[in-house]
């Protein structure tokens, strides 16, 4: 009898540890099934970070492009507003010099400065205000009458 209760505790103990054993390699197996996963969500983490990494890169030199862009176009409109103002001096000064021979004391040139020009001149200025790019509303280069 003694042998059959040592039969079966060590049948008993056999299947326990069988049990263990196989509820054991189950977890292992659960284990590495989830290690694997997150190996893999790690390294999709990895690409977005280096995706996002490229993306910041790339702003960052659209940034400077654009500072760059920003700085040429302001000395650009720098030099641009100073030719105006140099046209709008030179102008003037023009519009004064044709007033003073307007008013000049010597006849024959103020009669000369204040007489009307002849139609064929005005005909000519009108041909060069056309080629010189004023058109009217519609784009049509015509002259004035």
């Amino acid at each position: 009898m003694f042998n059959d209760f040592k039969t079966t505790v060590l049948l008993c103990i056999v299947l326990i540890m069988a049990t263990l054993l196989g509820i054991g390699a189950l977890g292992t197996h659960s284990l590495k099934a989830k290690n694997a996963s997150l190996t893999n969500d790690l390294l999709q983490s990895q690409v977005s970070v280096d995706a996002l990494i490229s993306s910041n890169d790339n702003q960052a030199e659209r940034i400077k492009t654009l500072e760059r862009d920003y700085r040429v176009m302001t000395e650009l409109n720098a030099a641009h507003r100073q030719h105006v103002i140099d046209l709008q001096a030179t102008h003037e000064s023009r519009i004064n010099q044709a007033n003073l021979i307007k008013d000049s004391p010597d006849e024959p040139t103020k009669d000369w400065a204040n007489a009307l020009l002849p139609n064929d001149a005005l005909q000519l200025l009108k041909q060069t205000d056309c080629k010189s790019g004023d058109a009217n509303p519609n784009g049509l280069c015509t002259p004035s009458t």
